[in-house]
């Protein structure tokens, strides 16, 4: 009697944690994010890795990045499963482990863009190649921001959360923006994937508000939305201004 009366709280514990469903939404973003690598992309430097992955031409480089995303994301979508079978010591654990995993996708990255970069001086101009680095740039600078912050907040799970699906977010726009290309076409896939952004974090400022009763002006979402308004006037606009080629020349110069 004890037994069964001690697993009805450990349910009723379980259906009582919030966000307890969220790993489905990572676990989707992700199978997006591999749909929009599959295929190449006519008319950008984007070759479609999922569908070249066997080929001998790409960089052994490209590989270990596209492993360590692949696992940063499994890891996103394990962790709120931990939780919801009340492995929080083992969710914590893993939460721990993430560093190095972040530590590598930064390290791996830059040689990523690198080889993008290259890879778009045979296609464009090298002013056009120069701006496209903006939102590979600004995206590494907001992941390790965002997930800075969601370990500093780790104790406060709705501003925890809002940072991992921030992060999230941030670490998918590639794959996303490669998918509006390829489906859509031209700056209207990319705008459908800023819109897709900007619905997600609204839909998750709206569940923590009715759901949870959380404070809309006091809470992490507006000023999320805000930083995401930021980068992409900074990719879209700013990117085309001489002071960023500027910077981007720096940038290219130090590889």
């Amino acid at each position: 009697m004890e037994a069964s009366m001690g697993e009805v709280r450990r349910v009723a514990a379980q259906a009582g944690r919030p966000y307890r469903n969220v790993g489905f939404f990572f676990l989707a973003l992700l199978a997006l994010v591999v749909a929009g690598f599959t295929p190449p992309v006519p008319g950008t430097p984007f070759f479609g890795y999922f569908s070249r992955a066997g080929s001998m031409d790409v960089a052994v480089m490209v590989h270990l990045h596209v492993l360590v995303a692949l696992a940063w994301f499994v890891l996103l979508g394990v962790q709120p499963f931990l939780i919801r079978a009340g492995r929080v010591d083992l969710h914590r654990r893993l939460g721990w482990c993430s560093l190095f995993l972040i530590v590598l996708f930064a390290v791996t990255a830059v040689p990523v863009m690198k080889h993008a970069f290259e890879n778009g001086l045979t296609q464009m101009s090298r002013n056009a190649a120069l701006s496209m680095l903006a939102q590979p740039v600004n995206g590494l600078v907001l992941l390790l921001v965002f997930y800075a912050l969601a370990l500093w907040r780790r104790r406060h799970v709705h501003q925890h959360v809002a940072c991992v699906v921030a992060a999230a977010l941030v670490t998918a726009t590639p794959g996303l923006a490669r998918l509006g290309l390829y489906v859509v076409g031209g700056m209207q896939g990319i705008l459908l994937v800023i819109v897709f952004l900007y619905v997600t974090l609204i839909v998750f400022m709206l569940l923590a508000k009715f759901r949870y009763r959380q404070p809309v002006l006091k809470g992490p979402y507006l000023p999320i939305i805000g930083v995401f308004m930021a980068a992409h006037t900074m990719d879209i606009v700013g990117s085309r201004t001489a002071a960023w080629r500027a910077v981007a020349e720096g940038i290219v110069s130090a590889w």
